[in-house]
């Protein structure tokens, strides 16, 4: 069944669908209640928690009427087993975690003033609009509303005669006043471009989703974690590892474009959002960069050109690289994020590690002359070999 055999039971290599529905499957799943209402019912918890209100997973294969429900994969493909990020809804967690320090980080919000983050989708509900005048008016809380694909659409950065388009996973803004008459958003503050870096795999996960939804049907009443716990290793069934250069590849050039539009001053800045995995997968792309630590406390580092000062970019960067993980040590289901690093940069310096200092590296190492030795070696092997 698909290109990788289901595991045997036990191995602790390969890939693994790693949470099913916003609740760990593998290597031990998760049979609190709270898995068995997302699981059984379909639900993605994290979009429901976005909302306030129940949606299913979006992720619906072309032939198939059932979503996934795969958010994470654990992989070893880096050297040591790791969550994989499959779906940006992911990273909207019970606390908000990510969204929520974005915002604090890039608009300089102090401890002291609260934060509320709200999706566009639900603007029009009366609760809602009276919790946004509520924060307006209390003087302790600022407003910031964002937009994605699947709440609101993306926004796209559009074409012009002498720029390229872009899409920008997600627009959060910040709403400043309403109108005392009509009671609608009237002044905006500025605005942050928030892309989330989700990983691309080898090969689809299906076969696996398969299986998992074979032990547990949509809307079953019968348990099944029993069954699960037997055979957790279904959960690895045909799932293959992610492409992590093209993960890079695909990202970089619109990362670099958005940190320069960042710097238009309607504009906050720019945060790209990592899994570790990939921040992992990307440290040889870098050039294994030496980061600069300035708060230990809040894990606040720098990444700076050769002629930029790191005091200066953690004070005034509008660029921002959030390296989180998921916190496996929580007894909350789903578990929580935490965050890995936040890392102060700019274009300059990224432009420089990934294209200066990852080819002197290189070539310091001795990939060029590895290079001449196998063409000369394959040349050599095809001239005709003359006895005698």
């Amino acid at each position: 069944m698909g290109a990788r055999p289901t595991p045997p039971p036990g191995t602790t290599r390969g890939n693994f669908i790693a949470e099913w529905f916003g609740h760990r499957v593998w290597p031990v799943p998760n049979d609190s209640p709270s898995a068995v209402l997302n699981q059984t019912a379909r639900r993605c918890p994290f979009l429901s928690n976005a909302t306030g209100e129940d949606r299913q997973c979006i992720k619906v294969p072309s032939r198939g009427e059932e979503p996934t429900g795969v958010c994470t994969i654990s992989s070893d493909s880096n050297g040591i087993r790791e969550d994989w990020l499959a779906c940006p809804y992911r990273t909207l967690d019970q606390h908000f975690t990510l969204l929520g320090e974005v915002v604090r980080t890039l608009y300089r919000v102090p401890l002291e003033i609260d934060v509320l983050g709200i999706p566009v989708t639900i603007l029009q509900r009366a609760d809602v609009q009276e919790r946004v005048a509520n924060a307006l008016e209390n003087g302790v809380t600022r407003v910031f509303l964002f937009t994605s694909d699947k709440l609101g659409g993306e926004i796209d950065l559009p074409e012009t005669t002498v720029s390229p388009g872009a899409k920008v996973d997600v627009s959060i803004v910040e709403l400043l006043s309403l109108d005392p008459l009509t009671g609608s958003p009237e002044t905006f503050g500025q605005h942050v471009f928030y892309e989330i870096q989700t990983s691309d795999f080898h090969g689809s996960p299906l076969h696996a989703v398969h299986l998992l939804q074979e032990i547990c049907p949509a809307n079953s009443t019968k348990p099944y974690h029993q069954a699960l716990r037997a055979k957790p290793e279904i959960a690895g069934t045909g799932v293959e590892g992610p492409n992590k250069a093209n993960v890079f590849k695909r990202t970089f050039y619109q990362m670099i474009l958005k940190v320069q539009f960042a710097e238009h001053p309607l504009c906050a800045g720019f945060a790209i959002i990592l899994p570790l995995p990939v921040w992992n997968s990307w440290l040889r792309h870098f050039a294994n960069p030496n980061l600069v630590e300035v708060d230990t406390a809040r894990r606040i580092f720098v990444l700076a050109g050769p002629d930029e000062r790191a005091a200066d970019i953690a004070a005034t960067s509008r660029s921002w690289i959030f390296v989180f993980d998921i916190d496996r040590e929580s007894r909350e289901s789903p578990k929580p994020l935490l965050i890995a690093r936040r890392i102060a940069t700019s274009a300059s310096a990224l432009m420089h590690q990934a294209f200066t200092a990852a080819a002197q590296q290189g070539i310091a190492a001795g990939v060029i002359d590895r290079y001449r030795h196998t063409l000369e070696t394959r040349v050599r092997a095809k001239w005709p070999h003359k006895s005698g």
